[in-house]
């Protein structure tokens, strides 16, 4: 139907398009030690570029060590950096900027997300984590203990956005799904 729809130049108004984009200051490529054949190089950045969950994520990486062997760091971090912006998409991010103690996360001014996500999630990081409010509202985060031996900032962006995830639109509807077929399966029983 939508297919028809884009046809006839009539797609859906109510999809919202926007694009992701991860701001890191790290090295993220394929060294040419590593896929010394251009073709091969290209295809791998582009299926890392069109990864879009965890599993798809997992299954480069065994593919890249069965093919090519130990993955460098550089491709380690090219990887991290794809898992993120498909998980930061997910959940309405437009940008993932990362610093050394600190990250924020800009989301799109339509975001279809439960405000009351914002502050159960908040909560959880004792006033580390923050809403800015504006036009293109963010989360930031800051550690506020200096050279803390916790895990990576990449965790923590990872385990925020896994946080925000039940609370936009697309989980509460697969939500609704599974509660409606729950129920036709009692009322069979």
């Amino acid at each position: 139907n939508q297919a028809v729809l884009a046809l006839k130049g009539q797609e859906d108004q109510d999809k919202d398009e926007f694009e992701t984009a991860v701001e890191w200051d790290i090295d993220a490529y394929i060294p040419a030690n590593y896929i010394k054949n251009e073709y091969q190089k290209l295809d791998i950045y582009k299926r890392v570029s069109a990864i879009e969950n965890e599993e798809e994520e997992l299954d480069m990486r065994d593919e890249l060590i069965d093919r090519f062997g130990d993955i460098p760091r550089p491709v380690e971090n090219l990887l991290t950096i794809a898992a993120v912006k498909s998980m930061a998409h997910q959940v309405y991010v437009t940008e993932v900027s990362v610093g050394r103690q600190e990250f924020k996360l800009t989301l799109y001014p339509k975001a279809k997300l439960d405000p009351a996500g914002f502050s159960s999630v908040a909560e959880k990081y004792r006033g580390a984590l923050t809403l800015v409010p504006g036009e293109a509202p963010a989360l930031v985060y800051r550690e506020r203990k200096k050279n803390v031996s916790g895990p990576p900032v990449i965790d923590q962006i990872k385990e925020v956005l896994k946080a925000l995830y039940p609370f936009t639109d697309e989980a509460k509807a697969l939500g609704e799904k599974v509660k409606k077929k729950e129920k036709i399966s009692e009322q069979l029983v």
